[in-house]
């Protein structure tokens, strides 16, 4: 199986908050896909994001993998803001050169134009057989999706 980063973004929390608990279940069918990790953020009207899986259930514990945790940082840009990280992992993970190096200008750049204010997107760090599946939960919950190879 590949391993993506997948960035699904849909039009509000309770779209996202559905499409999630979607993922959960197909990786717990053990059908080619597998959440390694995962967040759930928002940006708001001011262009702030925030990271929503705190108050929901958390993708394999909560914990931010380095590459979804770079895509926050590159998307908030060098002065914004992430809030509801926790400090440490926060830390840890938007520091990390390796998982930024794999993220290039035109894969956040596509995240970046799908990502308006408003909008909820759920990011994983998952492998998957085929995108089939994934596809189409985010299209049924009227979302879009963006994939990058991580190796």
């Amino acid at each position: 199986m590949a391993k993506q980063l997948i960035v699904a973004v849909f039009g509000n929390a309770d779209l996202a908050r559905k499409a999630a608990n979607d993922f959960d279940a197909l990786a717990e069918k053990d059908e080619g896909f597998d959440i390694e990790n995962g967040v759930v953020v928002a940006k708001d009207a001011a262009g702030k994001l925030a990271v929503l899986d705190t108050e929901w259930r958390s993708f394999k514990g909560g914990l931010i993998g380095a590459i979804a945790g770079g895509l926050l940082g590159l998307l908030a840009g060098p002065l914004g803001v992430v809030t509801g990280m926790a400090a440490g992992a926060g830390a840890g993970v938007l520091a990390d050169a390796t998982g930024n190096a794999l993220l290039d200008g035109t894969f956040v750049e596509s995240v970046s134009a799908r990502l308006v204010p408003g909008s909820v997107a759920v990011i994983l760090e998952a492998k998957e057989a085929t995108p089939f599946s994934v596809d189409n939960i985010v299209t049924g919950f009227g979302g879009k999706v963006v994939r990058k190879a991580l190796g």
